[in-house]
């Protein structure tokens, strides 16, 4: 079992994996798709697991906490910006590379500022491995589910519209 530290390390590198694999992939190419639905899916994952469970779980921290949520929104507003960008657009590849350089960065800065959050908020050895087994088993009941599936489909399609 991880402890919830390590639990949101790990899911960084899956996120940073993601952008790497999702760079090399030809652009327009069904295997550029798959790499970006299932980068959107482990996305939504991650910004759930961090609004529901770690960052209420660090409500005395609440300046960092209201900074980790405004970046999130500038997350999503990166990756709506690059849904929208048509693939024959000459500037798709740079809206996509800033989505993943500024996911890259609140991950630099999550970990740097959060991970182990500001004194006075400490976690006991128990309570860090308790954070990341709820953490944990939401991420694998979300990553199984075909709701959540279809609901970042559905979000990215609605992103794309407009």
């Amino acid at each position: 079992m991880s402890n919830a530290y390590d639990v949101l390390r790990e899911h960084h590198d899956v996120l940073r994996g993601l952008g790497t694999r999702l760079k090399a992939a030809p652009v327009g190419s069904a295997e550029r798709q798959r790499i970006l639905d299932e980068l959107l899916v482990e996305f939504d994952i991650h910004m759930r697991i961090e609004d529901d469970i770690y960052y209420p779980a660090l409500a005395a921290a609440s300046r960092l906490i209201a900074i980790a949520h405004a970046e999130h929104r500038q997350v999503y507003d990166a990756l709506a910006t690059a849904l929208r960008t048509p693939t024959t657009s000459p500037d798709y590849e740079d809206e996509w590379n800033f989505f993943l350089t500024v996911l890259e960065a609140h991950a630099d800065e999550e970990e740097r500022d959060l991970i182990p959050p500001p004194a006075p908020l400490s976690f006991t050895d128990e309570q860090l491995e308790d954070l990341g087994a709820a953490m944990s088993a939401r991420m694998t009941k979300l990553r199984n589910s075909r709701w959540e599936h279809w609901h970042v489909k559905s979000r990215a399609a609605l992103l794309r519209a407009m």
